[in-house]
């Protein structure tokens, strides 16, 4: 068996095909079931009395959300006992060992500073005009009553026997929601637009704050000689500066936008590249929340230079960050 070191780059793409059909397998089989199961489930739980009703018709959701998941486990069962058995096929052994040897923190940032720009700029600037109150409410006091609570739960009731600041990072961990499967069931059953507007915006400052109140906390656990006001104050470094930052280029980038005429290809690679530039700058230069300083970057160009940009080359903008 060659070395990963040897091995043909070409066969990277061998990975991505494979994860390409998967999804696309996975995508048709799911077509079938017309209703998503979490749908079904409220239905089941608040319109009927029925208990012989609710048995069955509980059996049927349960069914559903088990093909959802049996679908993906057959497939990486697949190639997990593919690859333990006896064969022939190296080119997929060897693909998978080129992605196994990969940078974590390589993939990650690829996609993370466009995943999070992207996001923020696709609101609605006059309905994050409307909400900014009420999504700031949930992202910052709703995520730190979630951290305590969860910290709480897991200094008295987990038998794991963690110190305060061990516990607190837990619930820092799990404070933050995924409001995914919510979104796309909200929009094909045609909810307000208002309600997704502070659901989307809340769920991308609340990733942030999380993870600023992970990152402060997490120097504290390792051992550094932090008291509770210095963790204080590196929390306020990580959301202020960030934000600042996502602030400023926002603006910059705005402005350099409002100065280019009829060239959607430029503007669209320089909305592109102010990203990654903001995410490096704030992350490696200024010591603060990277992502945190991308989303607000999204939100201030969706709210102040959403006129250059939507107006102009609305179509290209859309196509491109969705």
């Amino acid at each position: 068996m060659e070395e990963a070191g040897h091995v043909a780059p070409t066969l990277a793409l061998l990975f991505v095909l494979t994860c390409i059909l998967i999804g696309i397998a996975t995508q048709y089989f799911l077509s079938f079931v017309p209703v998503p199961y979490t749908a079904l489930l409220f239905v089941s739980s608040r319109q009927h009395r029925s208990r012989f009703f609710r048995k069955h018709f509980s059996r049927f959701v349960l069914f559903c959300a088990s093909c959802q998941d049996a679908i993906l486990q057959v497939f990486g069962l697949g190639i997990g006992l593919f690859q333990a058995v006896p064969h022939n096929a190296d080119a997929f052994t060897d693909t998978l060992k080129l992605w196994m040897g990969m940078d974590p923190h390589l993939l990650l940032l690829i996609f993370l500073p466009t995943i999070g720009f992207s996001k923020a700029i696709g609101q609605e600037p006059h309905l994050l005009r409307k909400n900014w109150g009420q999504i700031l409410t949930l992202a910052w006091p709703g995520v730190v009553v979630s951290f305590l609570l969860i910290g709480v739960f897991a200094k008295y009731f987990l038998p794991y026997n963690w110190t305060w600041p061990q516990a607190l990072l837990f619930g820092a961990m799990l404070a933050a929601t995924d409001p995914v499967p919510v979104t796309a069931v909200l929009r094909k059953v045609g909810a307000s637009p208002k309600l997704l507007n502070v659901i989307d915006g809340e769920s991308l400052i609340n990733e942030e704050s999380a993870l600023v109140i992970f990152l402060a906390l997490q120097q504290f656990v390792e051992g550094q000689p932090l008291d509770a006001g210095q963790v204080v104050l590196k929390i306020l470094h990580l959301a202020l500066v960030g934000s600042a930052i996502g602030l400023g280029f926002g603006l910059g980038t705005s402005f350099w936008l409002a100065w280019i005429f009829n060239d959607p290809c430029l503007e669209v690679v320089l909305t592109f590249g102010s990203a990654y530039a903001c995410y490096f700058v704030a992350e490696d230069l200024a010591g603060a929340a990277g992502l945190l300083a991308v989303v607000v970057m999204g939100f201030s160009m969706s709210v102040l230079g959403g006129r250059q940009i939507m107006n102009r080359i609305k179509t290209e903008m859309h196509t491109f960050w969705e």
